[in-house]
This record gives structure tokens, C-alpha cells and sequence, in this order.
């Protein structure tokens, strides 16, 4: 029996089961990036790659990966355009955007996962009521706007990496 076992130990290719393991990593951590504020989009790129070299095959095609590029892009600039509209469509200034910006990576890191929601609108409100003057609730309406931008990129990010997961696994 413990030859069976040792045979069937021997006759696996590690290689392939680290690649899945980490492409499967990969993708959870994209999925995190999509509500934490570090670029999620490329580390589920980076599962697609371990999970081509998993399979071992010339796969896929190089407009294939053409397109997880762009995506990966897409998902990280939609994120932050989606932000900057948030703000300004309820008259926030540049500081609120990028104070928001900052909120949401403190907050997402210190209070995740509320400070994702929390961050964004107390950094732009801050921002607006003590940079810019502004009356409270005209800063406040700045950070809701904020949070609504975060959220929608959020969103985006989210939809974005699952269309990259099935990209590559299809």
C-alpha cells in the first residue's frame, strides 16, 4: 500500500497544481482589488497567466491576451474615472477628488470592509470643508458623490474581473 501511495505521489506534476492554486489565489485577490484600492484587474491578469501555464497548452491566442490587457486597463482607469465623475457631479473640487482617492485606500485598509464607503466620503468632505471652505452641505454632497463614483467603480471592477475569469477559462 505505501508503494501505491508513493507511485501515485511521483506520478503527479506539481508544477501544474501550484499554477491552479495560484491562479485561483489570483483571482480571489483581484476580486478583493475590486473593493480594496490596489490594482485587482492586473493580479487576476496575473491568474490568467498561471492558469495558461497550468494547462500547458499554447493557449490562448495572443488576442486573447490582447484583450485581458485591455481589460485589465479598462478596469483600472474605469475605477478612477468613475470616482472623479462621482465628485464632480455633485460639485466636488480636485481635492475632493483626490482626497477621496486617499480615503478610500486608508479606510479600505484600516477599516475594511466599511471604510470602503466611510473613507472616500469623509476624505472628499474633509477635503471641501477645510481646503476648499465650503459650506457643510455642499462638502457633504461632494462626498457623496464620491462614495457613489467609488462604488460604481467598485461595481465596474468587480464585473470586469469576472469577464477576464471567464475569458480565460473558456
Amino acid at each position: 500500500m505505501f508503494q501505491e501511495i508513493t507511485n501515485w505521489f511521483a506520478s503527479q506534476d506539481y508544477l501544474a497544481l501550484c499554477m491552479y492554486i495560484a491562479a485561483a489565489l489570483c483571482y480571489i485577490a483581484g476580486y478583493l482589488g475590486a473593493v480594496l484600492p490596489y490594482p485587482g484587474c492586473f493580479v487576476a491578469l496575473g491568474g490568467s497567466v498561471c492558469y495558461a501555464i497550468a494547462t500547458g497548452s499554447p493557449y490562448p491566442a495572443w488576442w486573447v491576451w490582447l484583450l485581458l490587457v485591455l481589460l485589465a486597463v479598462f478596469g483600472t482607469l474605469v475605477d478612477n474615472i468613475t470616482t472623479a465623475l462621482g465628485a464632480r457631479r455633485f460639485g466636488g473640487s480636485k481635492a475632493a477628488l483626490w482626497s477621496s482617492m486617499l480615503g478610500l485606500f486608508v479606510g479600505g485598509i484600516l477599516f475594511f470592509p466599511l471604510g470602503v464607503i466611510i473613507g472616500p466620503f469623509l476624505a472628499a468632505f474633509i477635503a471641501e470643508l477645510i481646503i476648499m471652505r465650503k459650506t457643510p452641505t455642499d462638502s457633504a454632497k461632494s462626498g457623496f458623490g464620491a462614495t457613489l463614483g467609488t462604488l460604481a467603480g467598485v461595481l465596474a471592477k468587480v464585473v470586469v474581473t469576472g469577464i477576464m475569469m471567464v475569458i480565460t477559462l473558456v
